[in-house]
């Protein structure tokens, strides 16, 4: 009689801690995952303002895994075509671009922690450039296209 029950038993819990296994809670999506709300991946188009002068650039932008944002801006009146390396954070989008500026002859590097909207559909922040030894600060803001 103990081994018929103990044969019933083994079975019966076996089934419970699987049907309880495959109840676990859905993960929220992370950055860089399919769906996360501030993804920033498509193509942009935007400005700089950069002590007052205004800039039209564009940015091609893609999040991998774990938020890393890869990418290229190009400011076609400069002549600069620059690639983009970033993270996102919850809703930011901190970015760096090193650059060679040729009406200038300098290297140079422009950094932002931008704020980017639900969806990932725009991003805006502040901007600062340092290049020939000299610092400079501005903005952007860029909508997907």
């Amino acid at each position: 009689m103990i081994a018929l029950r103990r044969s019933i038993a083994l079975p019966a819990a076996a089934l419970i801690l699987a049907a309880c296994a495959g109840k676990a809670p859905p993960r929220e999506p992370a950055p860089g995952d399919p769906g996360y709300a501030f993804n920033v991946s498509g193509t942009y188009t935007g400005m700089m303002s950069v002590e007052g002068q205004t800039i039209p650039a564009t940015m091609v932008l893609e999040t991998g895994r774990e938020g890393a944002v890869t990418g290229e801006v190009r400011v076609a009146e400069m002549g600069i075509t620059a690639p983009v390396e970033g993270t996102i954070s919850g809703d930011q989008f901190t970015l760096h671009i090193g650059y060679f500026n040729p009406g200038s002859g300098c290297n140079g590097a422009a950094r932002s922690t931008a704020t980017v909207e639900q969806g990932g559909g725009a991003f805006s922040g502040g901007l600062a450039i340092s290049e020939c030894g000299q610092s400079m600060s501005g903005a952007l803001r860029f909508r997907r296209q």
